[in-house]
């Protein structure tokens, strides 16, 4: 059974925090930026693991240094555009995002992550080690839990990163199912903004929704979920679906 014991609007603070700290969406312009939209994986960076563990470990020690292309090549395809949803991007920018390259938005993502870490409840990140996994399956996909702690976390003080299987067999972080806190209402509410824009641009989204489905439904899987969070998922997943 799939159990969350750190609690979600931690995860959510977190999340805040790297928004205001003006990472996560630097890619779009900025001196400050690490990256752009366009920018590609390096062709000996890796995508994923055969197993769940190998891809939590490297994302752990791309970020403790500093490879963030390295860490957003290890997350689940199209989920990098959908998490700028998150900090209020609109249609045109999501879909251009999947068209044409998101790895600049996951290289600002992770930068901003790290750039707050140590405000994470659970520890800096460089500390973080994995001490639990649970596998299991929703929508046709397998998924693998992994609870990670610091060397300094209280007590109790656990937090939660999801992988999943791909259609390859490789493990890769889903970032939809780890900060679905942040984003489940944000998809909801694109979702129906999707149903009712006639364009190009909102198909393009609203296709991309449809396939990161088990991600959703994976979260509700939680024993621990809370209703308002479980009616937040359930109320993506109406819209989507």
């Amino acid at each position: 059974m799939r159990r969350r014991r750190f609690p979600a609007r931690s995860v959510g603070i977190l999340v805040v925090l790297v928004g205001l700290s003006g990472s996560v969406l630097a890619g779009c312009g900025g001196d400050s930026a690490p990256s752009d939209s366009g920018t590609a994986i390096p062709s000996s960076a890796p995508s994923g693991y055969p197993e769940p563990a190998e891809t939590v470990t490297a994302l752990l020690a791309a970020l403790s240094a500093d490879r963030w292309e390295e860490a957003a090549g290890l997350t689940v395809e199209g989920q990098m555009a959908l998490m700028a949803l998150a900090e209020g991007a609109d249609l045109e920018t999501v879909s251009d995002y999947l068209r044409f390259g998101e790895v600049g938005v996951g290289v600002n993502f992770w930068a901003g992550f790290v750039e707050v870490s140590d405000q994470f409840p659970v520890g800096s990140v460089e500390n973080l080690t994995l001490i639990t996994e649970q596998r299991y399956e929703a929508g046709g996909v397998s998924f693998a839990d992994f609870g990670v702690v610091g060397s300094s976390s209280p007590e109790g003080r656990v937090f939660e990163i999801t992988t999943a299987q791909g259609g390859d067999q490789l493990w890769r972080v889903d970032l939809i199912a780890t900060f679905v806190d942040v984003l489940a209402f944000r998809l909801s509410e694109t979702a129906e903004i999707t149903r009712a824009t006639r364009t190009e641009d909102a198909a393009v989204v609203a296709a991309e929704l449809m396939r990161h489905v088990p991600s959703l439904e994976a979260v509700l899987i939680d024993p621990d979920l809370s209703p308002e969070l479980r009616q937040g998922v359930d109320s993506a997943l109406a819209a989507i679906q």
